[in-house]
Order: C-alpha cells, then sequence, then structure tokens
C-alpha cells in the first residue's frame, strides 16, 4: 500500500514541467506505473525498475511527480530518518497462522454464488484489490501467472473487489486478471478486515489461515506459489 506524502521537497533532479502529487491525489488517482516512468533515490541517482520493491518497504517514501496531464513520469524514493524509531505493526497483520478463516458468501461477475466453507478440500487464494490500486495491477501479471501454474491442482483463486461489476467490466477491457473475480463485495471486505490493497491470503483445505501478505511484493508469486504447494501436500 502506498505511503501517503506529507509534504513537498524540492529535487533538483526532477524537471521543472513535473509537479509533486498531494497525498489526497495519491489516494484518489489511478497509480499506473509504466516502463516510462524514472525511479530516483534522493541523490538523483537512477533506480533500476527492481527498486519498485521499495514501494512495500517501510523505510521509505514514494514521492510522485507528475506532468501537466497528471500522468506519473517520476518517483523518488525518500529514506526515512536513520534514528531509531518504533513502527506500530499494521493490526490487519495480525492473525494466528492456522486460525479458521471467517465464512462469507459472495457472488462472481456470472453471477454465480461461492461460498467459502463449500470449497473446503481445496486450497482457497483471495486477493483483495480494485480497479485505481496501482500496485494492485502491478503484481497482477504474476498472479495470472499463478492461476495457470496450478490450473490442474485443487486451488481456487478468488478476486474480492468493492468495485461494482459494471466498472470491474470496463477494467478487464483492455486489462487481464484471470482470478475468478467477486465485485461489490463489501461484506467480505468488512468481514476480513481489510483497509491495505493488495492484501493475498491463503486458506489450506481445512478452512484454515495459512498465509496473509499484505501491501504489494515483487516476488509475490513465488510467496504464494510455496504456500500453495505446501498446503496441497
Amino acid at each position: 500500500m502506498f505511503s501517503t506524502i506529507s509534504f513537498a521537497q524540492d529535487y533538483k533532479f526532477i524537471p521543472e514541467n513535473q509537479h509533486l502529487l498531494s497525498s489526497e491525489q495519491v489516494k484518489t488517482m489511478q497509480i499506473m506505473i509504466t516502463p516510462d516512468i524514472m525511479l530516483f533515490n534522493e541523490q538523483g541517482k537512477i533506480l533500476p525498475t527492481s527498486k519498485m520493491e521499495l514501494m512495500a518497504n517501510t523505510d521509505y517514501k514514494p514521492l510522485f511527480y507528475a506532468d501537466a496531464d497528471e500522468k506519473i513520469k517520476s518517483i523518488v524514493f525518500q529514506k526515512k530518518s536513520n534514528h531509531p524509531v518504533l513502527i506500530k505493526k499494521n493490526p490487519e497483520a495480525n492473525y494466528t497462522k492456522g486460525e479458521k478463516a471467517l465464512d462469507f458468501i459472495t457472488t462472481d461477475m456470472d453471477g454465480n454464488t461461492i461460498k467459502l466453507s463449500e470449497l473446503q478440500g481445496k486450497v482457497v487464494v483471495l486477493n483483495f484489490w480494485f480497479t485505481k490500486c496501482g500496485p494492485c495491477i502491478v503484481e497482477m501479471p504474476k498472479l495470472n501467472e499463478l492461476v495457470k501454474e496450478f490450473e490442474d491442482k485443487d486451488v481456487v483463486f478468488l478476486a474480492i473487489t468493492f468495485n461494482k461489476k459494471g466498472v470491474v467490466d470496463n477494467f478487464l477491457f483492455d486489462t487481464a486478471f484471470d482470478y475468478t473475480i467477486a465485485p461489490n463485495a463489501n461484506d467480505v471486505i468488512t468481514t476480513y478486515g481489510v483497509q491495505s490493497y493488495p492484501t493475498s491470503i491463503v486458506i489450506n483445505k481445512k478452512g484454515k489461515i495459512a498465509l496473509k501478505e499484505i501491501g504489494y511484493r515483487t516476488n509475490i508469486k513465488s510467496v504464494l506459489s510455496k504456500s500453495i504447494n505446501t498446503q496441497l501436500k
């Protein structure tokens, strides 16, 4: 989940035609991470795209710079204080491995009913996302690879979003997401107390939580794959 921006920072290496986005703008706009976006550290050094993993690093704050059309062109990863600080753990990350997953009923894009408790005997992978969540979109290609990897296994991939069906339909017009999507699923989101996106949860064949991952990470596919394979044994 993106950190908010609390103040402007004047970095001379940022082109004059780009401006710093406010925290409110970041919260409300669709953050699209495209190959033409330049990544910098605070000294102006250009970073490789692999450093996008710093988005999920609590030691850094991403500052987004956009052009006149409000398209993001640069990201500066600002290092937080070097002094030791007490970081409050995200309460969403609190769970006991092996605790029973809360049951829910929802419907997919075709109107089919999905009840979690009826999926016992299969590994269920939940992904909480929404259409304007930049980090969610960035990880989708890897999640699609995951679906293909386990297509012949007893694994159900279910994507939960508060977006309504029409909004999701428009999103899927030019973006592939191969999970079974449950739109307008506010009840499920509330049940699981999700506020950070993306969030992934792996539920074992007995309906118990085996893994919970909050926020964007570059190795999400390998992390989920390892957990799924463990639960399939």
